[in-house]
Protein backbone atom coordinates (compact mmCIF):
# COMPACT_ATOMS: atom_id res chain seq x y z
CA UNK A 1 0.00 0.00 0.00
CA UNK A 2 1.07 3.03 -0.52
CA UNK A 3 1.63 6.10 1.79
CA UNK A 4 -1.18 7.96 0.49
CA UNK A 5 -3.29 5.59 0.82
CA UNK A 6 -2.43 4.41 3.77
CA UNK A 7 -2.70 7.38 5.46
CA UNK A 8 -5.83 8.09 3.91
CA UNK A 9 -7.38 4.85 5.14
CA UNK A 10 -6.89 4.94 8.52
CA UNK A 11 -7.69 8.49 8.95
CA UNK A 12 -11.13 7.63 7.56
CA UNK A 13 -11.04 4.24 9.97
CA UNK A 14 -10.35 6.32 13.30
CA UNK A 15 -13.36 6.49 14.96
CA UNK A 16 -14.35 3.02 14.60
CA UNK A 17 -10.29 2.02 15.62
CA UNK A 18 -11.05 4.11 18.71
CA UNK A 19 -13.73 2.53 20.02
CA UNK A 20 -11.46 -0.87 20.63
CA UNK A 21 -9.06 1.33 22.74
CA UNK A 22 -9.82 -0.20 25.45
CA UNK A 23 -9.90 -4.13 24.61
CA UNK A 24 -6.21 -3.06 22.87
CA UNK A 25 -5.23 -1.79 25.63
CA UNK A 26 -6.06 -5.03 27.88
CA UNK A 27 -4.65 -7.09 25.27
CA UNK A 28 -1.63 -5.00 25.62
CA UNK A 29 -1.32 -4.65 29.32
CA UNK A 30 -1.39 -8.72 29.32
CA UNK A 31 1.18 -9.53 26.75
CA UNK A 32 3.39 -6.35 28.21
CA UNK A 33 2.55 -8.10 31.91
CA UNK A 34 4.15 -11.39 30.75
CA UNK A 35 6.82 -10.88 28.23
CA UNK A 36 8.29 -7.24 28.85
CA UNK A 37 11.19 -8.23 30.80
CA UNK A 38 12.78 -10.33 28.03
CA UNK A 39 13.45 -6.76 26.43
CA UNK A 40 16.04 -5.06 28.78
CA UNK A 41 14.44 -1.94 29.33
CA UNK A 42 15.64 0.40 31.87
CA UNK A 43 13.64 1.42 34.64
CA UNK A 44 11.91 4.71 33.10
CA UNK A 45 14.05 4.00 30.02
CA UNK A 46 12.79 6.03 25.94
CA UNK A 47 10.12 4.19 23.95
CA UNK A 48 9.40 5.27 20.54
CA UNK A 49 6.06 3.87 19.59
CA UNK A 50 6.22 3.83 15.55
CA UNK A 51 2.57 3.54 14.28
CA UNK A 52 0.97 4.39 17.51
CA UNK A 53 -2.25 4.82 16.36
CA UNK A 54 -5.02 6.16 18.75
CA UNK A 55 -2.14 5.36 21.70
CA UNK A 56 -3.57 1.55 23.18
CA UNK A 57 0.41 0.64 23.68
CA UNK A 58 1.92 4.00 24.22
CA UNK A 59 -0.61 4.26 26.74
CA UNK A 60 -0.20 0.86 28.65
CA UNK A 61 3.72 1.36 28.69
CA UNK A 62 3.00 4.99 30.01
CA UNK A 63 1.43 3.35 32.86
CA UNK A 64 4.36 1.39 33.36
CA UNK A 65 6.39 4.66 34.27
CA UNK A 66 8.01 4.35 30.69
CA UNK A 67 8.75 7.66 28.25
CA UNK A 68 6.87 7.18 25.43
CA UNK A 69 6.75 9.29 22.16
CA UNK A 70 4.44 7.50 19.60
CA UNK A 71 4.52 8.55 16.23
CA UNK A 72 2.22 8.24 13.37
CA UNK A 73 1.37 9.51 9.66
CA UNK A 74 -2.31 9.42 10.80
CA UNK A 75 -3.30 12.57 12.48
CA UNK A 76 -6.64 11.30 12.74
CA UNK A 77 -5.49 8.65 14.72
CA UNK A 78 -2.64 10.22 16.89
CA UNK A 79 -5.23 12.98 17.71
CA UNK A 80 -7.19 10.42 20.03
CA UNK A 81 -3.66 9.45 21.80
CA UNK A 82 -3.19 13.23 22.13
CA UNK A 83 -6.35 13.42 23.79
CA UNK A 84 -6.04 11.33 26.44
CA UNK A 85 -2.67 13.28 27.13
CA UNK A 86 -0.21 11.25 25.46
CA UNK A 87 3.11 12.05 23.39
CA UNK A 88 1.94 11.46 20.05
CA UNK A 89 3.57 13.17 16.67
CA UNK A 90 3.69 12.67 13.32
CA UNK A 91 6.53 10.99 11.87
CA UNK A 92 7.44 8.45 8.75
CA UNK A 93 9.80 5.75 9.54
CA UNK A 94 10.55 5.08 5.98
CA UNK A 95 11.41 8.60 5.77
CA UNK A 96 13.29 9.18 8.33
CA UNK A 97 12.41 10.67 12.05
CA UNK A 98 13.25 13.51 13.77
CA UNK A 99 15.54 12.20 16.62
CA UNK A 100 19.11 11.70 17.15
CA UNK A 101 21.08 7.87 16.88
CA UNK A 102 20.46 5.83 19.40
CA UNK A 103 17.36 7.79 21.38
CA UNK A 104 15.42 5.46 22.43
CA UNK A 105 15.98 1.80 24.98
CA UNK A 106 13.35 0.24 22.84
CA UNK A 107 11.60 1.09 19.29
CA UNK A 108 8.36 -0.69 18.68
CA UNK A 109 6.12 -1.14 16.04
CA UNK A 110 2.35 -3.17 16.24
CA UNK A 111 1.06 -4.47 13.52
CA UNK A 112 2.76 -1.90 11.27
CA UNK A 113 5.77 -4.02 9.33
CA UNK A 114 3.01 -6.27 7.37
CA UNK A 115 1.36 -3.31 5.93
CA UNK A 116 4.68 -2.21 3.80
CA UNK A 117 6.19 -3.65 1.52
CA UNK A 118 9.62 -5.20 1.21
CA UNK A 119 11.68 -2.19 0.29
CA UNK A 120 9.90 0.30 2.87
CA UNK A 121 10.33 -2.44 5.51
CA UNK A 122 14.12 -2.89 4.41
CA UNK A 123 13.96 1.53 5.22
CA UNK A 124 11.63 0.58 8.56
CA UNK A 125 14.39 -1.96 9.97
CA UNK A 126 17.62 0.52 9.15
CA UNK A 127 15.64 3.44 10.48
CA UNK A 128 14.47 1.28 13.62
CA UNK A 129 18.06 0.09 14.00
CA UNK A 130 19.64 3.67 14.41
CA UNK A 131 17.18 4.80 16.82
CA UNK A 132 17.74 2.06 19.33
CA UNK A 133 20.06 1.63 21.93
CA UNK A 134 19.76 -2.18 21.32
CA UNK A 135 16.94 -3.40 20.89
CA UNK A 136 13.20 -3.20 18.38
CA UNK A 137 10.14 -5.32 18.87
CA UNK A 138 7.81 -6.12 16.27
CA UNK A 139 4.27 -7.26 17.56
CA UNK A 140 2.68 -8.23 14.27
CA UNK A 141 1.15 -11.68 12.13
CA UNK A 142 2.73 -14.78 12.78
CA UNK A 143 2.86 -16.89 9.66
CA UNK A 144 -0.11 -18.79 10.48
CA UNK A 145 -3.02 -17.92 8.51
CA UNK A 146 -6.57 -17.03 9.45
CA UNK A 147 -9.25 -16.58 6.51
CA UNK A 148 -11.13 -13.55 8.46
CA UNK A 149 -7.10 -11.60 8.57
CA UNK A 150 -6.65 -12.95 5.20
CA UNK A 151 -9.76 -10.81 4.18
CA UNK A 152 -8.98 -7.90 5.99
CA UNK A 153 -5.39 -7.62 5.09
CA UNK A 154 -6.51 -8.12 1.42
CA UNK A 155 -8.93 -5.36 1.76
CA UNK A 156 -6.36 -3.30 3.38
CA UNK A 157 -4.12 -3.70 0.24
CA UNK A 158 -0.70 -4.11 2.34
CA UNK A 159 2.09 -6.42 1.67
CA UNK A 160 0.52 -8.73 4.14
CA UNK A 161 0.92 -12.49 2.20
CA UNK A 162 4.53 -11.61 1.62
CA UNK A 163 5.06 -10.12 5.26
CA UNK A 164 3.77 -13.73 6.49
CA UNK A 165 6.12 -16.13 4.27
CA UNK A 166 9.36 -13.40 4.33
CA UNK A 167 8.96 -11.15 7.43
CA UNK A 168 11.09 -13.55 9.47
CA UNK A 169 14.22 -14.62 7.37
CA UNK A 170 14.08 -10.48 6.70
CA UNK A 171 14.49 -9.67 9.80
CA UNK A 172 17.33 -12.31 10.29
CA UNK A 173 18.69 -10.51 7.82
CA UNK A 174 18.25 -6.89 8.78
CA UNK A 175 19.39 -7.40 12.34
CA UNK A 176 22.05 -9.04 14.81
CA UNK A 177 19.33 -11.44 15.95
CA UNK A 178 15.63 -11.96 16.68
CA UNK A 179 14.17 -14.06 18.79
CA UNK A 180 10.30 -15.19 18.11
CA UNK A 181 7.82 -15.42 21.08
CA UNK A 182 4.51 -16.66 19.97
CA UNK A 183 1.72 -14.76 21.84
CA UNK A 184 -1.25 -16.32 20.33
CA UNK A 185 -1.76 -18.52 17.15
CA UNK A 186 -1.60 -15.62 14.73
CA UNK A 187 0.92 -12.86 16.62
CA UNK A 188 4.03 -12.77 17.58
CA UNK A 189 6.68 -10.67 19.24
CA UNK A 190 9.94 -10.62 17.44
CA UNK A 191 12.49 -8.97 19.68
CA UNK A 192 15.35 -7.76 17.32
CA UNK A 193 19.19 -7.34 18.78
CA UNK A 194 21.18 -4.54 16.73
Amino acid sequence: MDTKKHKLLFNIISPGYNWFFNSQSRNYTRTVSKYFDKLDVPRGGRILDVGCGTGALTHVLVERGYTVIGVDIAGMMMRYGIKRGLDCRYGNIVEGLDFEDNSFDLVTFAYVAHGMDREKRKKLFLEAARLSRGKVLFHDYSSHRSIVIDIIEYLEGGDYFNFIRTGLSEMQDAFKSVEVVRLKKHNSWYICTI
